[in-house]
């Protein structure tokens, strides 16, 4: 079955260090949450803000995410959003969700042709 995970990278919009890897289109997160690792891998210095939001995930795990503005590159094109970075999740935890991620595509998983397309909401 497919797993619908896709090439994406993160990049800090301030200093242009990216961070490339599969991350998992996840209808099921509100938010795009991402470990702490990838920020420090980009250059972010503090995770920790004043927005931290509190997320429940698999097993009713408890984690804070914190919001920072960064661009995300999908298929060659790039894209500003904010992607929330938690220090309490794995460093398998790569999901792209609701916010950040599914406010700017409409998705469309095809799991009989083991297929995912995107397409970008309003043409930007």
């Amino acid at each position: 079955m497919l797993m619908p995970y896709i090439p994406v990278a993160i990049i800090n919009i301030v200093n242009g260090q990216r961070f490339d890897c599969y991350a998992l289109i996840d209808s099921g997160a509100s938010m795009s949450l991402f470990p702490a690792v990838v920020a420090t891998a980009i250059g972010i210095g503090q995770v920790e803000n004043d927005m931290g939001e509190s997320f429940c995930g698999i097993a009713s795990q408890q984690a804070t995410g914190y919001p920072h503005a960064v661009r995300l590159e999908v298929g060659g094109n790039g894209f500003d959003t904010s992607i929330y970075f938690s220090q309490q999740v794995g460093e398998e935890t790569l999901l792209l969700g609701m916010k950040g991620f599914f406010d700017l595509f409409t998705v469309k998983i095809d799991t009989k042709k083991e297929r995912i397309e995107l397409a970008v909401i309003g043409g930007k």
